[in-house]
C-alpha cells in the first residue's frame, strides 16, 4: 500500500481519538494492527487476528504466524495487542505481560506514529524473514490480503462500538465454508465477518478480495486495480452494512 492509504487509516485514527472517551475503544489496537499487517503479512507471513476470549479469556488482536510452506501448518502466536493497544510479546514474556505500555501515553496526546516503530521493536519482529517465503501463498498474493485488512482497519476507527469484525479462522470458518466455493484451497488467506451490532447486517469477504455476503461476482481486489481507492471501497462496504 502506497503512502497515501497509510495517510487514510493514520487521518481516520486521529479522528477517533479525537472523539473517544479516555481508554476505551479499539481505535489504537487497530491502527498498529494494521501497520503491522502491511509490514509484515506478505514478507513474513505473520497476520493480525481479532480474538475474543480466547485461551485465558482475552480480547484483543493476536499475532499469528500464517500456516505455509515456512512457517508449517501450525499456527504460531507472537504476541497480542490488548483491546486498548498495550503490547504483550509472548516469544520473550507470556500472556499478561504487558511489556510496552502505550495506552496511557496515547490518552495524553503523543503521536501514534513512533509507536509503531516501539511495538516492532517490542515485539522483535525482524526486518528480514529468517527464511525466504517466495512460494507462498501470503508472499504471492499479499496485496490483496492487507487492502482488506487496511479497509477492515478504516471501518473499525470509523466505526467503533458498532461494527465488530472477526478474521479468526475459529470465528469465520463455521460461517464461511457455506460461502466459498475456494475454502479448501491450500494456504487459503482466510475471510472477514463484518457485522453492525444494532441490526445485524453482515458483509463477509474473503482474504483475497472475494466478496461473499451479499453474494456477489465481484472482488474488491478486482475493483482496486482497476482504479478504485481505499476509500471508495471502504465507503462500498459502508453502505452494505447500511452505515
Amino acid at each position: 500500500m502506497n503512502n497515501s492509504c497509510s495517510d487514510n487509516v493514520l487521518k481516520a485514527y486521529e479522528t477517533w481519538r479525537s472523539i473517544q472517551q479516555e481508554g476505551h475503544g479499539w481505535g489504537l489496537a487497530w491502527y498498529l494492527a494494521n501497520e503491522i499487517c502491511q509490514r509484515f503479512y506478505s514478507s513474513h507471513g505473520i497476520v493480525p487476528h481479532v480474538i475474543a476470549h480466547e485461551g485465558l479469556g482475552y480480547y484483543g488482536i493476536q499475532l499469528d504466524h500464517v500456516p505455509c510452506q515456512i512457517n508449517g501448518k501450525n499456527s504460531k502466536t507472537l504476541g497480542r495487542l490488548t483491546m486498548s493497544a498495550d503490547v504483550e510479546n509472548w516469544m520473550t514474556g507470556g500472556p499478561g505481560d504487558h511489556g510496552l505500555e502505550l495506552v496511557e501515553r496515547a490518552n495524553r496526546g503523543e503521536p501514534v506514529e513512533p509507536m509503531v516503530q516501539e511495538a516492532i521493536q517490542h515485539l522483535r519482529l525482524p526486518a528480514y524473514p529468517l527464511k525466504s517465503h517466495l512460494n507462498c501463498r501470503h508472499k504471492r498474493w499479499g496485496a490483496s490480503f492487507t487492502l482488506i485488512f487496511q479497509i477492515a482497519s478504516l471501518i473499525a476507527l470509523r466505526h467503533d462500538n458498532r461494527i465488530t469484525i472477526w478474521n479468526h479462522p475459529d470465528h469465520t470458518y463455521r460461517v464461511a465454508r457455506e460461502l466459498d466455493p475456494k475454502i479448501d484451497q491450500k494456504e487459503h488467506m482466510g475471510h472477514f465477518i463484518l457485522s453492525d451490532i444494532k441490526t445485524d447486517q453482515k458483509v463477509i469477504l474473503a482474504g483475497d478480495g472475494r466478496l461473499l455476503m451479499p453474494h456477489r461476482d465481484e472482488s474488491y481486489w478486482e475493483r482496486y486495480m482497476r482504479g478504485e481507492s481505499v476509500m471508495m471501497l471502504t465507503e462500498s462496504l459502508e453502505g452494505l452494512l447500511g452505515l
